[in-house]
């Protein structure tokens, strides 16, 4: 016979009994001491060796008393309910972020009637179905084409076509005339992916991002095998004009419609203006609440380098924005 599980009682919980025994018994053993060695002036003592042990033993009387007072934080939580004491917000790069006047606000009129006339879309609006033309730089190496074969099973409507000795404008031309929306040139340092050229056709943008941190599918602990599924997209934390202008790239190398039967998902996620880019399969418990994820891979991160109005040209292209170090000394600052 399985055990049946019990019931809620109706009596209380004993956990807020529980902490003020363990703060009673904390607080007596604190005042049980003669001597706080936070009290004690450290660097009054000549003894090299004294002092440190003073300043190792009031390290760990703080780290005490810091403990001690989370719990009667927590007991008084407890007790009188979160209200009376809320927790504090952790101070994070995040946070601390500076919004400037590239910032987009929820529901910009502006921004959304620039969208609506913007090269992508006829994309959004369902008028084209997304097209890749893929390629590599010259002479690609082993470890290139095994991160391409799992990108070609992570993104549909995936064409490759080697490089040779093909210049990149004569790859857009030919990839315009036979209706491809974008092409995507994957390239290469020292055998290591780490550069990626997205040209939107036929009238651009054209992006440059640098791969950083890539992970295979085979170098993932317990992963997945990906399906022939058109993918869910999760596009997250692009919050400025440029942010949007490449969130709405990005998106546009994916279908419109997925098909949720798959239960393949697809995450972009921006953070400080690196974006992260990651691959799972989920599956709902009985109840449909809990989702358990499985990662496919592969996993990397982009980050852009330059973005530049109009298809890929280097000598006479308008760029809109490029990446140079010293934009990050203040590391509170982020572009996406």
């Amino acid at each position: 016979m399985p055990k049946q599980h019990r019931k809620n009682s109706s009596k209380p919980s004993k956990a807020p009994e529980k902490l003020s025994k363990l703060i009673q018994k904390k607080d007596k053993a604190r005042t049980g001491k003669k001597t706080s060695y936070l009290n004690i002036n450290a660097n009054s003592i000549k003894n090299k060796e004294r002092r440190k042990e003073i300043v190792r033993k009031q390290k760990l009387e703080a780290k005490k008393l810091k403990r001690l007072q989370k719990l009667k934080e927590k007991h008084i939580r407890a007790t009188q309910g979160e209200e009376t004491m809320p927790k504090e917000i952790p101070r994070t790069i995040e946070n601390l972020r500076v919004i400037d006047e590239t910032y987009i606000k929820e529901e910009d009129k502006e921004v959304i009637k620039n969208e609506e006339m913007d090269e992508f879309a006829s994309y959004f609006n369902e008028e084209v179905t997304p097209k890749l033309l893929i390629t590599t730089c010259r002479n690609p190496k082993s470890k290139l084409f095994a991160f391409m074969k799992e990108m070609q099973q992570a993104i549909p409507e995936f064409y490759y076509y080697p490089r040779k000795n093909f210049h990149i404008k004569n790859i857009v031309q030919w990839g315009i005339k036979r209706e491809f929306t974008d092409i995507l040139v994957f390239g290469e340092r020292r055998n290591v992916p780490n550069s990626l050229i997205v040209c939107h056709l036929p009238n651009g943008p054209t992006a440059t991002f640098k791969i950083t941190n890539v992970v295979l599918n085979k170098q993932i602990w317990h992963h997945g095998n990906p399906t022939h599924h058109l993918p869910e997209l999760i596009l997250n934390n692009f919050n400025t004009r440029l942010g949007h202008r490449v969130e709405r790239l990005l998106a546009s190398l994916f279908p419109r419609h997925p098909e949720s039967s798959g239960r393949r998902v697809i995450t972009l996620h921006n953070q400080r203006d690196f974006i992260f880019f990651r691959h799972h399969r989920y599956i709902l418990d009985e109840n449909g609440k809990k989702i358990n994820l499985q990662e496919i891979g592969p996993r990397f991160t982009l980050r852009l380098m330059s973005l530049q109005h109009g298809t890929f040209d280097t000598t006479s292209g308008e760029y809109e924005w490029v990446y140079r170090p010293d934009m990050y000394v203040d590391r509170t600052k982020s572009y996406l």
